[in-house]
């Protein structure tokens, strides 16, 4: 096991991640606009975990140690998006109370 294909499968995870917490930030703010939520959170769910679970399944070709760095990298791009995405809310000090 080489450290180039750790790297290459926690950069497939941060890809994966990515795609996953970018499709639910996604669904999450069309909600209010849709005439069908909750086909609209149930299609995306089940769309989202078939993607990430296939996508999981390649990265890891059989070897633990390429699903961890896989892992790693979902994890770690999902609080990437955290701090780059607006959570509809101010984080200002005035804001509160």
């Amino acid at each position: 096991m080489s450290a180039g294909t750790l790297i290459l499968a926690f950069l497939a995870g941060a890809g994966l991640g990515g795609f996953f917490f970018g499709s639910l930030w996604f669904t999450v703010r069309q909600l209010p606009t849709t005439g069908w939520p909750v086909r609209l959170m149930v299609g995306s769910y089940f769309g989202r975990m078939a993607i990430a679970l296939l996508g999981f399944y390649l990265i890891m070709q059989g070897d633990w140690r390429r699903a961890i760095a896989g892992l790693v990298g979902f994890v770690t791009a999902r609080f990437m998006l955290m701090r780059r995405l607006p959570l509809g809310r101010s984080r200002t000090p005035d804001a509160v109370g």
